[in-house]
């Protein structure tokens, strides 16, 4: 009898199907568990652990290679911290100065702060950053005033 493992498991059944019929395709053998009770209501999903594709253990290596490669299954982007952004100069409010893409945006301060510093000192705290985010490559900046 073959050992089998869990490799991934799904919230919704439908993504769980997308992903065997890829791994079917590539040659690896796989079982959805508990795919009838995520049916019944969706809400039990995440209570029993959501819906589990099972391969034989010796296939498990490889099904996991191809998940990644099919985008099953992402690998999660080092942030950058947030005491350690760079500053450029004023330039860098109309593109990104990482991959000079146009698609960025200020990120607005949380109103709370700016509210708190009004009520207690009659006028914003001049040290507020502004601070720009590129939706590219996900990178974060100040600018020189």
């Amino acid at each position: 009898m073959n050992n089998r493992v869990t490799i991934i498991s799904f919230t919704y059944p439908h993504e769980a199907h997308l992903a065997m019929a890829y791994l079917d395709s590539n040659g690896i053998e796989v079982i959805i568990k508990d795919e009838l009770t995520a049916q019944v209501n969706n809400f039990y999903s995440n209570a029993i652990g959501g819906v589990k594709l099972i391969v034989d253990s010796e296939d498990a290596e490889k099904a996991l290679a191809l998940l990644k490669e099919g985008g099953y299954i992402q690998e999660p982007e080092e942030k950058q911290p947030k005491d350690k952004l760079e500053t450029f100069s004023p330039e860098a409010t109309k593109e990104c100065p990482y991959c000079k893409s146009k698609n960025i945006a200020k990120k607005k301060q949380p109103g709370y702060v700016i509210a708190f510093s009004i009520l207690l000192l009659g006028f914003p705290l001049p040290f507020l950053k502004k601070t720009y985010h590129c939706f590219e490559c996900g990178k974060e900046w100040h600018v020189k005033k």
